[in-house]
């Protein structure tokens, strides 16, 4: 059942910015406050609503009276998130998930706390995605597969079925993932990467460097 508490939003920056519109504009959620770190509350406010430092939001936005959503990037290979998101379970927050009704799904999805898929992502039957995981707009997951915690899909990232992606991941724009590969935790797959057997622990593959041609622009008559 969707929680309808009021949520509190961990992050004021530009990604959290992205975040509050999508849970504002395509989501039943309510956004009551942000919150963030106390060295970095630099104003009383975010977004429009009252901003309070994480050490003491516990006061002002109790956990039985409010959730939370933990709106921070990939940083550190996800794991500032995960450090965030752990400490605000351990403080008794309901962490909500988000999957957009703009988004293909189906009703076997399992989706983790924490968790968001946005719109435009295809999220094929049979598929498990993990807590505190961002699926961004426009990915594809396909069948089979599963996308452990702490994990960050970026936008038009093809993964085929029975893909397994371990925790702490990352795929960048455009990588695509055969099928049946086994994505090793940690990996960190580049913008445009064709990956086409497993990865090991940690493991980054880099985008192949585009080819700089001679002369500028100028001299291509059909441009």
């Amino acid at each position: 059942m969707t929680s309808r508490k009021p949520v509190v939003l961990f992050g004021s920056g530009r990604y959290a910015r992205t975040i509050h519109f999508f849970l504002e504009n395509d989501s039943p959620y309510a956004i009551a406050a942000t919150t963030v770190d106390e060295e970095f509350v630099d104003a009383d406010q975010a977004f429009g609503l009252p901003t309070v430092s994480f050490e003491r939001v516990h006061d002002r936005y109790p956990p039985d009276s409010f959730d939370m959503f933990i709106a921070l990037g990939y940083r550190q290979m996800n794991h500032v998130r995960m450090e965030r998101y752990s400490e605000a379970k351990r403080r008794g927050y309901h962490l909500i998930t988000h999957v957009s009704p703009r988004a293909s799904t189906w009703q076997n999805l399992t989706v983790g706390d924490n968790s968001i898929v946005l719109d435009n992502a295809m999220i094929h039957p049979f598929v498990t995605i993990g807590s505190n995981t961002i699926i961004w707009s426009g990915s594809h997951i396909g069948h089979n597969s599963i996308v452990g915690d702490h994990c960050f899909i970026a936008s038009r990232s093809a993964v085929s079925g029975n893909v397994r992606i371990g925790e702490y991941s990352f795929l960048g724009t455009n990588c695509t993932i055969r099928d049946g590969v086994t994505i090793a935790p940690g990996s960190a797959i580049g913008a445009g990467v064709v990956v086409t057997k497993d990865t090991t622990p940690g493991q980054v593959l880099a985008p192949p460097i585009p080819r700089i041609l001679p002369g500028t622009s100028a001299r291509l008559p059909r441009l």
